[in-house]
């Protein structure tokens, strides 16, 4: 073989050979950006995997994906920010192919975490819970905590409610009463039980895109840190 034909030859292998690279990858990296914006309602979404040859996308393989997502929303809560970490991801090729749909089936490490600021955490609390915005939720290191006066058995109290956010069911966060402070009186007995059943609130993250469970909750100076885990 003439020597320009053999490099004609070599540089049609390498084509054929880059092609899932040069074509898969941006495919898959755009059907993830419109999904999880979509999901999540994210104003910002970057996606990035590693596919060193791009044939792993033809098997249904990801060998690792980092997701981050700015300004999203589950359901009435906003979430500052969400990224997703991955590795060995398996997803169902024919149906990203065929109907443009990454379905995810299994991976052998997922993780990610949440950050939600405490001027969202108030939103969500207003509406959910408090449309009168008697109290405010207040986040600290290590701590959280609701005050502000409200109005029972014809007295105004002044009141600090003190308390936990507890991963619920795997996939949601619930704020439980731990503790009450009423600033200038005696506490009756049954007010910290008719205040704890009327403040007790869950955030649910059962909409999210992947199977998660959530695993740790971070309190920080005005926001809170969540990390979840793949199921």
């Amino acid at each position: 073989m003439k020597p320009y034909l053999l490099g004609a030859v070599l540089v049609m292998i390498l084509l054929l050979l880059s092609m899932p690279r040069l074509v898969l990858v941006p495919l898959v990296v755009q059907e993830l950006e419109d999904e999880v914006g979509q999901f999540l309602q994210a104003q910002q979404v970057q996606v990035q995997l590693e596919a060193p040859w791009g044939w792993e996308l033809v098997f249904g393989r990801l060998p690792r994906l980092d997701i981050v997502a700015n300004d999203a929303r589950m359901d009435a809560l906003r979430v500052f920010q969400v990224t997703i970490h991955g590795e060995q991801i398996r997803f169902d090729p024919r149906s990203l192919w065929q109907d443009k749909e990454l379905v995810y089936t299994e991976a052998s490490s997922l993780w990610g975490e949440m950050i939600l600021t405490e001027e969202d955490l108030n939103a969500y609390f207003w509406q959910e819970v408090d449309q009168d915005r008697l109290l405010r939720l207040r986040v600290a290191p290590g701590e959280i905590g609701l005050g502000g006066q409200i109005s029972l058995w014809n007295m105004e109290w002044t009141i600090t409610l003190l308390g936990d956010l507890e991963v619920h069911q795997g996939s949601s966060l619930r704020f439980v009463l731990k503790n009450l402070e009423v600033q200038e009186t005696r506490i009756p007995s049954v007010l910290l039980e008719v205040l704890s059943e009327h403040y007790d609130f869950v955030v649910d993250f059962g909409v999210f895109p992947y199977p998660v469970e959530l695993r740790e909750v971070h309190l920080q100076e005005e926001q809170i840190l969540v990390t979840f885990g793949g199921l």
